[in-house]
């Protein structure tokens, strides 16, 4: 169990470097925009970060609000960035990349690609008061944190090395960066929250995750006690409900059951609710999620 106190939700919004991890599909964009938001709301200069997304330019910079960027972070691009800064001569750091074997070295290296991913976030801390990196799936996010660790202790020389050993101390250090797991009440989600927060911690001894369940069913415990359906799943006669009322109370039940498994290892539950959309909005089902989110983000006053 983590001997750390963990960090709540808002002390982690106060930190200039935010990574909002987890499985697959709990919402992490969602909610790593929603926070962004906020804090350029806030009137910090902000930077959402995401990692090579195809559906959009690579590298594209694009703001968004007054007070709000967001960055699709390529490695090439980050990587022939990072040259043109080491070189120190314009126009060079492209010839150089030219260079075949240069190529495959920067594609075949270990843990280059992932090295230049977070050494981009990392390099752009000093032009923002806050940023906020969607991280990838479990797998590959914390295979990004390896390689900079695997990077520094490989390699004993250089400037790679030097930058590597920097962004490490950089995120190992509490008053600079947060780490925020995020979960759906649901029980392989909240599993594997609690294996990743081992390997953060692992990497990061000294720098607890915080955590963050999304999508929370309303609470419906006192309906469903009045109808005299049991609190515990495995109780229950037929997962199958009878009605729409009756599937919202064991939704209600069933979600509370699953955050056992927190509450089990210490952790104080704080939540995002679960957002309506509607159809017939001009905004997309995401942009509305979005929106929502943000406002009780601002509400509870995280930001």
């Amino acid at each position: 169990m983590n001997s750390l106190a963990r960090p709540s939700v808002k002390q982690l919004l106060s930190r200039p470097v935010l990574f909002v991890s987890g499985k697959g599909g709990v919402g992490k964009t969602s909610a790593a925009q929603a926070i962004a938001r906020a804090q350029a709301r806030a009137g910090k200069k902000t930077l959402w970060v995401g990692f090579e997304d195809p559906t959009r330019p690579p590298g594209e910079l694009t703001r968004k609000a007054k007070d709000l960027y967001e960055l699709n972070c390529v490695a090439e691009l980050a990587f022939e960035e990072y040259v043109g800064m080491k070189l120190r001569v314009p126009g060079l750091a492209h010839l150089f990349l030219r260079n075949p074997l240069v190529k495959f070295l920067a594609k075949a290296g270990p843990g280059v690609h992932e090295l230049v991913l977070l050494g981009k976030l990392w390099y752009e801390r000093r032009n923002y008061d806050c940023i906020v990196a969607d991280m990838p799936s479990t797998g590959f996010g914390l295979a990004m944190f390896q390689s900079i660790e695997n990077w520094s202790r490989l390699f004993k020389g250089g400037p790679l090395h030097k930058d590597a050993a920097e962004m490490l101390e950089t995120f190992a250090d509490p008053k600079e960066c947060g780490q925020l797991i995020v979960a759906l009440p649901e029980e392989m989600p909240l599993r594997e929250s609690l294996e990743l927060e081992e390997f953060l911690l692992r990497l990061f001894p000294k720098n607890s995750p915080g955590f963050l369940v999304n999508r929370l069913f309303p609470k419906l415990e006192a309906e469903a006690a009045a109808r005299r359906i049991s609190p515990d799943p495995d109780d229950w006669e037929s997962p199958v409900a009878e009605s729409i009322q009756d599937f919202a109370l064991r939704r209600s039940l069933l979600e509370n059951h699953n955050l056992a498994t927190w509450r089990n290892a210490g952790i104080e539950i704080e939540s995002l609710a679960w957002q309506q959309v509607r159809l017939e909005s001009e905004l997309s089902e995401f942009d509305q999620v979005v929106l929502a989110l943000e406002k009780q983000i601002t509400q509870r006053g995280w930001a």
